[in-house]
């Protein structure tokens, strides 16, 4: 997560990677949308979505980085193998819910914190079958993304990369 105090020079690089994470976070919202009604193609987004938004991300501790990028990496062979696609992509939503957590860090938007129960709810209601309550939960899901994606394209490019001496290989 970066220091919007701190602008540092973007180069070719920076700027890519912030637009492309950004533009994934806000395909995720509406992605998350039509995942109810149209779940194999909308998980194969989900996945690749998550992927791109994961390796994208500018956050300092590698820990966290790693632990996110993970999650969509586990999402995205578990798709390609073609097993059971649930859980590809409960772990593609544990990614997205990682990263509205970092925004809430970085916007304190109390309304993100929700996040993580709206994809869970969501994946939860799914798997046991519960069309219309995973429903909600996905248009909820969807529209915190929204915000979060918003929030971001609303800022300068730099907000999102800060000192870039402080990252951790």
């Amino acid at each position: 997560m970066a220091d919007p105090h701190i602008q540092c020079e973007l180069d070719f690089l920076d700027k890519l990677t912030v637009l492309l994470y950004r533009s994934a976070l806000t395909a995720s919202a509406g992605i998350l949308s039509i995942l109810a009604w149209e779940t194999q193609a909308a998980t194969t987004a989900l996945v690749i979505a998550a992927l791109l938004a994961t390796t994208t991300v500018h956050i300092y501790d590698k820990r966290f980085r790693w632990l996110i990028l993970g999650s969509a990496l586990f999402a995205t062979c578990w798709q390609l193998m073609g097993l059971w696609s649930p859980l590809a992509m409960g772990a593609a939503l544990f990614a997205f819910s990682a990263l509205t957590i970092k925004e809430y860090f970085c916007f304190q938007l109390k309304a993100l914190l929700v996040t993580p129960v709206a994809l869970g709810g969501f994946w939860f209601c799914y798997v046991f079958d519960q069309q219309q309550i995973s429903i909600a939960f996905s248009m909820t899901g969807a529209i915190l993304l929204a915000v979060a994606a918003f929030s971001k394209w609303r800022m300068p490019l730099h907000y999102d990369i800060g000192d870039k001496s402080r990252y951790q290989i």
